[in-house]
């Protein structure tokens, strides 16, 4: 009988039954005998206080959690596993330079550092902007155990550092490892797209849907690519399939949007773009789409609300400022029409100019004639014919058309004037659209982003 009590009074003699519920997920029941053993001890218990912080953790209470592991700690100072434990909910709660130290520390008491710890370490140096240490570690925790996880953080420290070429080359690393993942698979077509070998990633993306047929990822990219080949039912076909898995996407809206757009149903390509909208309310290039439709329509208000908004959110980008010329060309505003193309022509001359200088002349020297000053008109297309003939741009018969029409309209009389006048009109708004139509499909990627934008950007998850 006596001993029988001293066995029933040993600290860990209800170990078995604390982690018998905590392993059956009885959470409440296994708190109820958690406090009942630390009455009982005086808090001394440290197993007890251990799965009590882990459920604390398992239900938000981050900094509770925390102060039951250090208890723990000051129990049992050179347990490891209680220190990583720490580090962990320190990093949850965004205390990332602590977290850091902390790991450290474990690495000291444990006779070798793991993969786990090496990984989590370069997830705390990656959310402090510390991309060369966040790389370091993940490459360590890839010489310790080969993850998925680690390799996909490398890729993303890369493109963070816009090196596509790089993040590629961890894809195809990891790809030896795991074949038949979708996902690698998904991500290495998308980066393939973005620097213009089509085949490459399209051979990938293939490869993915055919492991996966349902991936969402995989399906958006694949229907972004032949959508920018104006093959808008198969696109869609393959976008209807990926709404069962993402229906909460703005860049699979705004890439539906874009394929109505281009089967010029410009009410349905009006409900995706304002659905994408809905969803992302600060994405500008959704807005910019609105903005497109809108002119198509020839609702000149709404397409400048839209496109000012999108210049507001991303004022470095030319065709924004484009299409608000022309927007604002319908509205009799001389002055702010010619503000507006030449603050495109200074974006355009950086680096991230979008648009072909010979286009931007173009337009402006049709908003000028418009308008009526011939002079300004007259000069813009002489300065679109030199760059013509300096350049080896090969521009299509539509494109031809439009420059004969505005000579032959700058050489003739006024009365002729107003009847060529219309015609340019109506024809300026179908070349602008084609200029900008298949720029600004996005590929999803959540963000991608499929961002991923980007969510997919577009460039991101653009197309």
């Amino acid at each position: 009988m006596s001993s029988t009590l001293l066995d029933l009074k040993h600290p860990c003699s209800k170990n078995w039954l604390i982690h018998l519920h905590y392993v059956r997920r009885e959470f409440e029941t296994c708190k109820s005998v958690i406090h009942e053993e630390l009455a009982r001890l005086n808090g001394n218990s440290e197993y007890a206080n251990y799965i009590l912080a882990l459920v604390l953790r398992s239900e938000g209470r981050m900094q509770e959690s925390l102060d039951r592991l250090q208890v723990c700690h000051e129990l049992e100072p050179m347990n490891a596993n209680t220190v990583n434990q720490i580090a962990r909910s320190l990093f949850l709660l965004g205390r990332h330079r602590l977290a850091v130290d902390a790991y450290q520390k474990a690495q000291l008491l444990s006779d070798d550092s793991d993969s786990e710890t090496h990984y989590n370490m370069g997830m705390c140096y990656l959310f402090m902007k510390d991309l060369d240490k966040a790389k370091e570690h993940m490459s360590l925790s890839l010489q310790a155990r080969v993850s998925y996880d680690a390799f996909e953080i490398l890729a993303q420290i890369s493109l963070a550092k816009d090196n596509i070429p790089e993040a590629i080359s961890v894809y195809e690393k990891a790809l030896k490892t795991f074949p038949e993942n979708p996902a690698l698979l998904s991500s290495v077509g998308i980066l393939y797209m973005k620097v213009g070998k089509d085949q490459l990633s399209f051979m990938k993306l293939g490869s993915a849907l055919a492991y996966d047929p349902t991936s969402p990822k995989a399906l958006v990219a694949i229907a972004s690519m032949i959508q920018t080949y104006e093959d808008y039912d198969f696109a869609l076909a393959k976008y209807k399939i990926a709404m069962q898995k993402i229906p909460d996407s703005s860049s699979l809206w705004n890439n539906i949007g874009m394929c109505f757009f281009g089967k010029r149903k410009f009410v349905a390509a009006i409900s995706c773009l304002k659905r994408a909208c809905y969803l992302s309310p600060f994405d500008w290039k959704i807005l910019h789409n609105l903005g497109l439709v809108h002119l198509h329509m020839q609702q000149y208000a709404s397409a400048f609300h839209f496109l000012t908004a999108a210049i507001n959110l991303k004022p470095d980008q030319s065709q924004n400022f484009v299409l608000l010329a022309v927007a604002i060309s319908h509205l009799e505003s001389a002055e702010q029409v010619r503000l507006s193309y030449e603050q495109a022509l200074r974006l355009n001359a950086t680096a991230s100019g979008t648009i072909h200088p010979f286009l931007l002349y173009i337009n402006y020297a049709i908003s000028m004639f418009n308008h009526k000053f011939k002079d300004e008109a007259i000069e813009k297309l002489q300065a679109a014919e030199k760059l013509a003939l300096e350049g080896d741009t090969v521009f299509d018969d539509e494109i031809r058309d439009i420059l004969h029409r505005l000579k032959s309209a700058l050489k003739i009389n006024d009365e002729k004037t107003k009847l060529e006048d219309t015609d340019i009109r109506n024809t300026r708004e179908k070349e602008d659209a084609q200029v900008q139509r298949k720029r600004f499909a996005r590929s999803g990627q959540e963000s991608l982003d499929l961002d991923q934008a980007q969510l997919q950007d577009s460039t991101e998850d653009l197309v």
